[in-house]
């Protein structure tokens, strides 16, 4: 049985995500069957710079049926797009986008979702998103109540979780609670159980403050929270380690031990993954019913239409999405 195409969504109309996904389209070929939710008119004008053509979709088979082409579910735009210029109408219809493509995924018509980066700033002032960016929007767009986590990883097995994410610094000590802990810390060890066959899970987490709190003496996050969560898991056959401190927890002799590292906050997760593989990271959001994976940097206005994007974080969002559909479909036949 063939699995059906996987579903693109296009970003930010005046980012990158337009040129990204016709380079990806360009050296994929038909290596990788997906189709792209996006405008059209501006899709081809774009795809037309690298001599790539277009089809106007009618079936969810088109993929297929046309392999040399870039399969393209229309979505127009209300107002021109100009890249690097935001347009605020044409921001607003980017959620209506992400909820197009999982109503397609999660009736089968898309094996998986693999979003262009979006800008969280023009989403939100175009009206009615209350949400911190792409996880927890997702989560919300499911039949079901969803714990959705966002979790890093390169080509090389890296894998980072941040506990907080798209919060200011001066909130996150705030957030950090043991239930959200258990909950993220459970997820992880589930996901890399299943979806990445790892039978014993081997997981770092990270302190949240200087030299994780040194007896508490620069905070009480550690042995309040984190130290307890991570006794209480361990009982349960989990292989948790920490809390260890952030500023000596990604050598590279932990990198080679450990399966993922949970980490307390956004940056403190994703400045070492940005900085050891800054093109060649993705992001997988854990405990969604489906798959979907996203390149790992932002709407790069300040290059968008210059022929200066580098596609290899999307390539490898799409060959992730592919392979961990794949994962999932065999974990299925095997029960």
């Amino acid at each position: 049985m063939i699995d059906p195409p996987l579903v693109l969504t296009m970003g930010e109309p005046a980012g990158v995500g337009a040129e990204l996904t016709v380079k990806v389209k360009s050296i994929f070929k038909n290596q990788y069957p997906f189709f792209v939710i996006g405008d059209y008119k501006f899709l081809t004008t774009v795809a037309n710079k690298y001599s790539l053509k277009t089809l106007k979709m009618t079936s969810f088979t088109d993929p297929f049926e046309y392999p040399n082409r870039l399969c393209v579910l229309n979505h127009s735009m209300p107002q021109e797009i100009i890249s690097g210029k935001i347009s605020l109408k044409n921001s607003a219809e980017v959620k209506h986008i992400i909820k197009r493509a999982v109503s397609i995924v999660l009736n089968n018509d898309a094996s998986a979702i693999v979003t262009n980066p979006i800008d969280k700033w023009a989403v939100k002032q175009s009206g009615n998103f209350p949400y911190e960016g792409h996880t927890d929007f997702l989560a919300s767009l499911c039949n079901e109540k969803t714990n959705s986590v966002m979790m890093l990883t390169n080509k090389d097995g890296f894998r980072v979780v941040p506990l907080t994410v798209h919060l200011p610094i001066k909130k996150v000590s705030t957030k950090i609670t043991i239930r959200l802990l258990e909950n993220t810390l459970g997820l992880v060890h589930k996901v890399l159980k299943s979806d990445y066959n790892i039978q014993v899970p081997k997981i770092l987490v990270t302190g949240l403050n200087p030299h994780a709190g040194e007896r508490s003496t620069m905070g009480y996050e550690e042995n309040d929270v984190i130290k307890p969560v991570i006794v209480k898991l361990n009982k349960t056959g989990m292989s948790l380690v920490g809390p260890v401190s952030a500023d000596t927890a990604f050598t590279g002799e932990k990198r080679a031990r450990f399966d993922a590292f949970v980490c307390m906050y956004h940056d403190q997760a994703l400045i070492p993954i940005k900085t050891l593989s800054f093109d060649e990271s993705i992001n997988v959001t854990l405990g969604l019913p489906f798959v979907r994976t996203s390149p790992d940097h932002g709407t790069a206005l300040d290059i968008a239409g210059g022929d200066k994007a580098n596609p290899k974080s999307l390539m490898l969002a799409i060959e992730e999405a592919q392979k961990l559909t794949r994962i999932r479909r065999n974990n299925v036949k095997s029960l």
